[in-house]
């Protein structure tokens, strides 16, 4: 029978001495005012409707806010209605602005504390716990935020890992953009995912999410946000699980494999993982337009190519929980695995001359010169020393009134750039010759990409310089006036094992 009940009121968790009365049977709206104390302006001015019914002493609560709310560390549905009892905890932003349901009786005696109800908005797992999943969880920091580690409660190591990525695979944006809009423009990609992956949870398998997130950066508010969301979608989910968050174009940044390895090294407490009885899940996979009726070409093949560098099955979201067929993909054109074993031609001349590099930034442009032209005894001149061409003319012209070769370490890509050290090099009547690199646009940009993840001192290249190279590069021709064209090709040379291991992956997104 219902306990007879007069007094009913909202009192908040971290300040006892805050309380908000609710009256029987009229709504009191909760929110950001005055009178909760709340300032989120994650949370609506009118974000719950509570009324009170004395009688059976229930609180019928009413979702209207945009953030999710959460009971007893549930997500509650929005627009949705639920029914709330003595005891029961209402956080009126998920994870956040806790309020205790507290209803006194008339009688003198102490009032039971009530069981906190079982909410309905998820079906839970033996694995979990036997009555809340709750939203609580460790957040781990590592090389200066490049990447961020979130550890759900009762997350254990397993040696099968069910891995996913999260955007476009796990959840979407509610408003439809391509990017969502706020740490709330969210919702699940398909209805099945939460019994999918509980699913997996009981035939231990470990969920693990890995992310791309380099808008993060260090901006402190957007890092706020997104661990809230972060939160947010585990508790909807209602499944222990981990999350790798990229925050930066480092070695963690799918594809390369840094988000992987400290998982299998460092956080699955010396479980050897099987690969066998592991796979990956995403949306990046490299299909092309109208894969399917009006969809669009998949963002990038960053997905794929992160499974493929690690030897894991790799199904994309449709595949996977809408048991899909596969669909075709275009691989990139450079496959850093069949990198060909390629020799250097024989350059030695007794003569004095000068030689003219031409390639691309990462191209082996200058590694070549010093491993086989500076120890021959030709002098480097380089723009990235001297600051201009007129200075490395100047610098040219020296030497050769010195009797010395020189080869000119610039990327001298079109005849202009070309042409200022050829007539130099014929107003003294010197042979000169073109060395030109075969390193393609795509293996450039592995290789400035493999530069960035291995040596820390490497200026970084961007895009815009190598797409720039790309666009203005003219082919050389002897009619410049070259004695000789050469074609060099690009030789990795490795200081390390794993450094050879990590080339002979993919690296680019695309």
């Amino acid at each position: 029978m219902a306990l007879s009940s007069r007094i009913c009121y909202l009192k908040c968790v971290r300040n006892t001495q805050k309380r908000i009365n609710l009256p029987h049977e009229k709504p009191v709206m909760i929110g950001r005012n005055e009178e909760t104390g709340i300032t989120d302006l994650h949370v609506s001015r009118n974000h719950l409707e509570c009324t009170a019914d004395l009688n059976n002493s229930k609180v019928l609560v009413k979702t209207l806010g945009k953030s999710h709310s959460g009971c007893n560390g549930y997500a509650l549905l929005q627009g949705e209605t639920y029914s709330l009892k003595h005891g029961d905890t209402i956080e009126v932003r998920l994870g956040f602005h806790e309020f205790d349901v507290i209803f006194e009786s008339s009688s003198d005696d102490e009032e039971r504390p009530a069981k906190k109800q079982k909410m309905d908005c998820f079906k839970l797992n033996s694995k979990t716990s036997s009555n809340t999943f709750t939203k609580s969880g460790k957040w781990e920091e590592i090389d200066g935020r490049e990447l961020l580690i979130y550890t759900a409660d009762k997350c254990v190591p397993q040696s099968a890992i069910a891995a996913f990525d999260l955007d476009g695979t796990i959840i979407k944006t509610k408003s439809g953009a391509r990017f969502p809009k706020d740490p709330d423009d969210w919702v699940l990609n398909f209805n099945n995912i939460p019994q999918k992956l509980q699913q997996l949870h009981e035939e231990d398998h470990k969920i693990v999410f890995f992310t791309n997130q380099s808008g993060l950066g260090n901006d402190f508010s957007k890092l706020k946000g997104y661990k809230g969301k972060i939160e947010a979608i585990i508790a909807k989910l209602a499944v222990p699980t981990q999350v790798f968050i990229a925050t930066s174009k480092s070695i963690y940044r799918k594809p390369a494999p840094g988000m992987w390895n400290v998982l299998t090294e460092a956080k699955n407490g010396n479980v050897d993982v099987d690969i066998d009885k592991s796979f990956f899940v995403g949306d990046a996979a490299g299909r092309e337009k109208n894969w399917a009726p009006k969809k669009n070409k998949d963002h990038s093949i960053c997905d794929r190519l992160f499974a493929l560098n690690l030897g894991l099955k790799f199904y994309t979201p449709e595949e996977y929980f809408l048991k899909a067929s596969s669909v075709s993909h275009i691989m990139p054109e450079f496959d850093p695995r069949v990198v060909a074993d390629e020799t250097y031609p024989q350059i030695s001349t007794d003569k004095q001359e000068v030689i003219i590099m031409v390639g691309s930034p990462g191209s082996g442009k200058s590694y070549f010169c010093k491993s086989q032209l500076l120890p021959k005894g030709y002098v480097l001149v380089s723009r990235d020393k001297l600051g201009t061409w007129q200075k490395c003319a100047k610098m040219l012209e020296d030497c050769i009134q010195r009797k010395q070769s020189v080869v000119i370490d610039n990327t001298n890509p079109d005849k202009d750039s070309r042409q200022r050290f050829i007539d130099v090099a014929k107003r003294n009547s010197v042979a000169c010759r073109c060395f030109v690199m075969t390193t393609t646009h795509r293996q450039a940009k592995h290789n400035n990409r493999f530069r960035e993840m291995t040596d820390k001192s490497h200026v970084a290249v961007g895009d815009l310089v190598l797409n720039s190279y790309k666009k203005g590069y003219q082919e050389p021709e002897m009619s410049e006036g070259f004695s000789e064209i050469v074609k060099i090709p690009f030789i990795p040379k490795f200081d390390k094992a794993e450094h050879e291991k990590l080339y002979r992956m993919f690296l680019l997104e695309d």
